[in-house]
């Protein structure tokens, strides 16, 4: 017995099976429930650059940064009231957190004190009392004043002339242990957050933790995709009325809907997935996509008066849709991206789940007589006019495709986090004020991470001419004509000379001038027992400055050169900069990492991705489609023309995509191949429908209301993406319902001219 009639004899043995496997989803949902969380990680690749981030991250990270931006209320951050405000926020933090901030307040009133940054507040707070703001103007032009440190915590308009700035950002140091525990992180940033926060006469602070963001940006994901559920369903809805007129169907194919939601749900939970704003979206997706098959079966169902005759004829076409579009999502399992591998899996569950509730939940009877179709008819008439005129429309389509193609050719790619950030959200507009005012705090940090005896004085020679050559290299941050590098040379300078930094130590300083030059090198008759003594004292010293460049492990075996960037996040630019890195460490054993490098290996595999994705939809979507035609008609080439409307379209919208400007990102690398899968569906119905035994013009005919109303769902579910706050999904849901649009016109109106000169040809032989 074949399964359509299996199906159709025993209904209410299936109903039963629906009901008890979505109880026992609905007891995994309710017994572990659904986690929600947005993880920058998930969206980062599993190769050498990361794992060497990450033991960065690990090894040489002793403190977990928070910036926090304060905006002057009088316009300028520097006046005596303002940095009073700020030293009094920096206590209540302090007090809060046990956390030591760095500001330009904590600069000032060290300098005044005569003493190092890590004085009592008490103190700083008196000293910046006894001062004034003509005090502070004289400072700024003292010689000795560390005005390169200074202008790195002030926006970008600082007058260096009349000492004034808009803006300064506080460096908030946490303990670095906080990278390995992600709820304590986010409960440390609260406790910094609370306590700044208050009322001031003089500042406008804002605490911007990165963890703060993730939950923000989690929060409003959330309840932004519950009213665009909401509002796909009510449309949804609406659709089915319009095409069912009748109030059963319509509930039946919701409910069908609802069961397969939960079945996906439970699905996640069971593997423990954590949803994240791309998969949060699938609910919508499955709105707009699985009621599809709701809508073919039940039209077929009225054309054919029985259930058990449409699963015949209409079965297998519906098993083929899911298929294709559950292998196009599938195809996202190549991706390197953990976020999106999810995606796939979870979407094509999903889809299966639409499928199997559609079939069991179909009803017995057809139509009622006298219904009137209104669709197919305005289709049929469409179709009829293509037809007079399918040469000029078929070459017409051959220009736009190759337009198309050279476009796709071009589309840039990139990945940003930040993206995430709807534009008019509060935190938003403070991140892109940071972003945009203030230089060497966009988040760029290019390290190299150097694995070797660091005791050894001819491999810190070579060290040192890495250095040096790094700071001649493009898009690496200069602050008055010097480049922001953090090395163990910098550190040991830092505390061995008086006029380089704050930290000096005259213990160190001794030490240091017996072992180094004054550029940093050995001195030829350094030993390797030398120069571990001299880390040795500056660790007792400076252990949180040292951990952060040198890995003390047995005999120092490691070290870390952190370089401040400014690529704009461009593929382009991070492209040049890593050419030049790479020349600069030469034969070294060296791994060039973090953020900024992480991006620009994320870039690349954006674009691998998309490839694979694309290739792996149209393979696998080809040999199912070859598989069931051959088999069917004995025709090879049947199997590549069903196919190539979808193909044509997924070069359609990523061409558009680059003319508009839209990058390929983390969400829209996906859209060509769900193009392909989702948009098959009609290349299917329409073709099953033109070997049943009717022309062009019938097959639209006969199928029309079914394909506009399962495209007009799509379309919808999709499109109410595009008012997401979330910029990535706005994106995502815009660009599939484009492209869903021109898969609909280029299978319901090209499709059957395709298959009519197939049937001529074949006919002629």
């Amino acid at each position: 017995m074949k399964l359509s009639d299996y199906i159709a004899e025993n209904r209410r043995k299936m109903a039963f099976l629906i009901f008890c496997i979505t109880i026992i989803f609905l007891s995994i949902i309710v017994t572990r429930g659904i986690h929600y969380e947005f993880e920058e990680e998930n969206f980062l690749p599993e190769n050498e650059t990361v794992k060497a981030n990450e033991e960065v991250l690990n090894e040489y990270t002793n403190e977990y940064m928070i910036p926090a931006l304060v905006k002057s209320k009088d316009g300028n951050i520097l006046n005596k009231t303002d940095l009073l405000e700020i030293l009094y926020m920096e206590k209540r933090i302090y007090e809060s957190t046990g956390a030591e901030p760095l500001s330009v307040a904590d600069i000032i009133a060290s300098v005044f004190l005569s003493s190092n940054i890590s004085i009592d507040y008490e103190e700083k707070i008196k000293g910046i009392e006894n001062i004034s703001n003509e005090d502070i103007i004289k400072l700024f032009n003292f010689p000795f004043f560390p005005k390169g440190i200074v202008s790195i915590l002030l926006s970008k308009d600082f007058d260096e002339k009349n000492i004034t700035a808009e803006a300064t950002v506080i460096k908030v140091s946490l303990n670095g242990s906080l990278y390995k525990d992600d709820e304590r992180a986010l409960e440390e940033e609260r406790k910094v957050k609370e306590a700044a926060g208050g009322s001031y006469e003089f500042i406008e602070p804002y605490i911007l933790g990165g963890k703060l963001i993730e939950e923000e940006i989690l929060q409003i994901s959330t309840e932004s995709l519950s009213i665009i559920l909401l509002l796909s369903i009510l449309f949804v809805i609406i659709v089915l009325f319009l095409i069912y007129r009748s109030i059963l169907d319509v509930v039946l194919s919701l409910l069908s809907l609802a069961i397969a939601i939960i079945w996906t749900y439970g699905f996640a939970s069971a593997l423990n997935y954590s949803l994240n704003p791309l998969t949060m979206a699938i609910p919508v997706l499955l709105t707009g996509l699985g009621i599809d098959y709701s809508i073919h079966l039940r039209m077929r169902i009225r054309e054919d008066g029985s259930t058990k005759i449409a699963l015949k004829t209409v079965g297998t076409a519906l098993f083929l849709s899911a298929l294709t579009s559950s292998i196009a999502f599938l195809s996202n399992i190549s991706s390197f991206i953990p976020a999106l591998r999810q995606f796939g899996i979870l979407s094509a569950f999903g889809i299966f789940s639409c499928l199997a509730a559609a079939v069991t939940l179909a009803p017995f009877h057809g139509k009622r007589k006298g219904e009137q179709e209104y669709v197919a008819p305005v289709l049929a008439n469409l179709t009829t006019s293509i037809q007079k005129r399918k040469k000029i429309i078929l070459f017409f389509i051959f220009v736009i495709t190759i337009f198309m193609g050279y476009s796709a050719w071009h589309i840039n790619a990139e990945f940003d986090m930040m993206k995430f950030l709807p534009e008019k959200l509060e935190t938003s507009q403070h991140i892109t004020y940071l972003i945009q005012n203030f230089e060497g705090v966009q988040g760029e940090e290019v390290d190299i991470l150097i694995k070797d005896n660091m005791t050894e004085p001819e491999k810190l020679e070579k060290i040192y001419h890495i250095i040096e050559n790094a700071g001649n290299d493009p898009y690496v941050v200069k602050v008055r004509g010097k480049a922001q590098i953090v090395s163990i040379f910098s550190v040991m300078k830092d505390y061995a000379n008086k006029s380089y930094g704050l930290h000096y130590n005259a213990t160190f300083e001794r030490m240091y001038n017996m072992v180094f030059y004054e550029n940093g090198l050995p001195k030829e008759n350094a030993t390797y027992e030398d120069i571990a003594a001299a880390y040795a004292l500056l660790y007792s010293i400076a252990p949180d400055d040292m951990k952060h460049v040198i890995h003390k492990g047995e005999n120092y075996d490691g070290c870390v050169i952190r370089i401040s960037t400014d690529t704009g996040k461009k593929e382009k630019n991070i492209s040049i900069l890593f050419g030049e890195l790479k020349k600069d460490i030469g034969g070294e054993k060296a791994v060039i990492t973090g953020s900024i490098i992480s991006t620009f290996i994320i870039l690349k595999e954006i674009r691998s991705s998309q490839i694979k994705s694309l290739f792996l939809t149209i393979l696998f979507s080809f040999i199912v489609l070859e598989t069931i035609f051959l088999k069917k008609k004995k025709s090879f080439a049947l199997g590549f023309i069903i196919t190539l409307p979808v193909i044509i379209s997924s070069l359609w919208i990523i061409g558009t995509m680059s003319l508009f400007k839209i990058p390929l990102t983390i969400t829209t690398v996906a859209v060509s191949s769900l193009t392909i899968g989702l948009g098959i569906d009609y290349s299917i119905h329409i073709a099953y429908k033109f070997l049943e035994g009717k022309d062009s013009i019938s097959s639209i005919s006969r199928t029309g209301s079914a394909l506009f109303g399962a495209a007009l769902t799509t379309i919808a579910a999709f499109g109410l993406l595009s008012f997401s706050p979330l910029p990535q999904i706005r994106l995502f849901g815009m660009a599939i319902s484009v492209g869903i649009v021109y898969s609909f016109i280029l299978c319901a109106f090209i499709l059957p001219i395709l298959l009519q000169y197939w049937k001529s040809l074949r006919h002629f032989s």
